[in-house]
């Protein structure tokens, strides 16, 4: 039967005190009916100017997510799942992230949704984070790539569909190495005082339709410009630190660049492109070594103004593996921080979600034990610590004892991963178990060891192939929670 009406597909349906009560949700309805109705609406919308994302959503995933008139089938649900959707109440983890992409889907939303990732190596190269933003595009709309971190701020800084160059001399900071001050979100800075120096940012991907630079500000700042799309603007970042300078250049173009326009120093945050059109846009920034005592090092003006600006639906707090190879790691004293962290970035964004990501399974085989024999740490056995090694774990590495002379994940990082579940629970956040993808205890072993491998042979990173493994797990546990949503919203 075809759809006439958002109300009239639903009323032989609907008992009379239903129709009534249906009053209230005709605005949803009418925006989630089927495809070809919003679509007539789309094409000759006199309410409002809803872009069409038809082009940039895929939405195959609407016509049985999104049927704001129907309930699921018995056949359609296991038993816990139909619990489920009984049970799950507007303040779970991940409803206001959940709620606002379905604003996307229904197109009554006009502004992106934005995803705020922060954590360690595991997400600075943009594998992960890269396919994560990839996969929310493809089935939410693309509004572009977002904020980024400028130039080169360490030797393989990667993000996906764009590439830098540089010019003159450009000196890194980072927040993670105690390099002095200001940081924002991103945790690093660069700073030049060549005159001429030059940083760009160009897409590989097709041409963005704004872009923005963010400087810090110091009593003896210098001058610099910023180009894009074919205009220019000149910019003095000399004013009272820390504070910030934002250069906003509305136009459509495909290079960002920033020039040194004299010998004093400039000093570049963030750098930012992006799509005038609701959707995703997936912001990381991942520093290696980094843990979640780092962004306690940023300074508290910048990120203000940062999170304001971003304004983020959801938070990804990304760390773990660095503490869990701390052997002297105090966790009660650990705990006590991150649940601090989270509760800074509350108060900053009122309006996200959490989401706390357990660390990856990670092994370390003691150097004493490595021994010279090529190939010995590739062909080395990979078993969990005992109950008595762990207990005795730090006398064991002490004496060097042989006992130790395979690959084992240290003591500290299962406790860890508990130590931010707790945290993540008490805190209202969504936790995931990363490590759990790969198989539990020596799962990144057998990753290490397939062909193609999917963890480098650290036995602490993944390859390419890896991370895009563990992207998609987690893609599709988020959507499992949104589907629960959605059929909860769509009632």
């Amino acid at each position: 039967m075809k759809c006439q009406s958002g109300l009239s597909c639903v009323e032989t349906r609907l008992s009379r005190p239903m129709r009534l009560a249906l009053i209230v949700l005709t605005p949803m309805l009418l925006a989630g009916c089927f495809e070809e109705e919003n679509n007539k609406r789309e094409a000759g919308n006199t309410a409002r100017d809803i872009p069409d994302l038809s082009k940039k959503v895929d939405r195959s995933f609407k016509g049985d997510r999104l049927q704001a008139t129907s309930r699921p089938s018995e056949q359609s649900l296991t038993p816990n799942r139909e619990a489920a959707l009984r049970s799950v109440p507007e303040s779970a983890p991940l409803s206001g992230f959940y709620r606002a992409l379905i604003g996307l889907q229904l197109g009554v939303r006009s502004k992106p949704v934005t995803v705020l990732h922060i954590g360690d190596s595991h997400i600075a190269a943009d594998r992960f984070t890269g396919t994560l933003r990839e996969l929310f595009q493809t089935r939410f709309g693309d509004a572009g790539r977002g904020m980024m971190m400028p130039g080169f701020p360490f030797p393989y800084y990667q993000a996906k569909g764009v590439e830098f160059t540089r010019s003159g001399r450009w000196i890194a900071a980072n927040s993670f190495k105690m390099d002095a001050g200001p940081y924002g979100v991103s945790g690093v800075r660069v700073t030049t005082r060549e005159k001429g120096a030059r940083l760009t940012l160009t897409s590989k991907e097709g041409a963005f339709e704004w872009a923005e630079v963010v400087f810090s500000t110091a009593p003896r700042g210098g001058q610099a410009s910023v180009s894009f799309g074919g205009s220019e603007k000149s910019i003095s970042t000399q004013g009272e630190s820390p504070g910030v300078e934002r250069v906003h250049i509305a136009s459509k173009g495909r290079e960002l660049a920033v020039a040194a326009k004299g010998n004093a120093p400039v000093s570049i945050l963030s750098w930012s492109v992006g799509q005038n059109r609701p959707g995703i846009r997936y912001v990381n920034f991942g520093i290696p070594g980094a843990t979640a005592d780092t962004p306690r090092r940023w300074d508290e003006a910048l990120v203000d103004s940062d999170l304001s600006k971003l304004s983020p639906d959801l938070i990804v707090l990304g760390y773990g593996t660095n503490e869990g190879f701390d052997d002297d790691l105090d966790m009660a004293a650990y705990e006590a921080r991150v649940a601090d962290l989270i509760s800074r970035f509350k108060l900053r964004a009122p309006q996200a979600s959490f989401l706390v990501l357990g660390p990856p399974d990670g092994l370390r085989f003691p150097r004493y034990a490595r021994g010279k024999r090529r190939g010995a740490l590739a062909s080395a056995t990979c078993r969990a610590l005992s109950d008595a090694e762990r207990g005795r774990y730090a006398e064991l590495r002490k004496a060097k004892s042989p006992q130790l002379a395979r690959w084992h994940a240290p003591p500290k990082l299962a406790a860890v991963r508990k130590s931010l579940h707790r945290v993540a629970d008490r805190e209202g956040a969504r936790f995931w178990d990363w490590s759990q993808v790969m198989g539990g205890p020596c799962g990144i072993h057998s990753w290490a060891n397939a062909k193609p491998p999917l963890a480098a042979s650290d036995r602490v990173h993944l390859r390419t192939a890896g991370a895009k493994r563990s992207a998609h797990a987690l893609f599709d546990e988020l959507m499992k929670d949104y589907e629960i949503h959605v059929r909860l919203a769509s009632r």
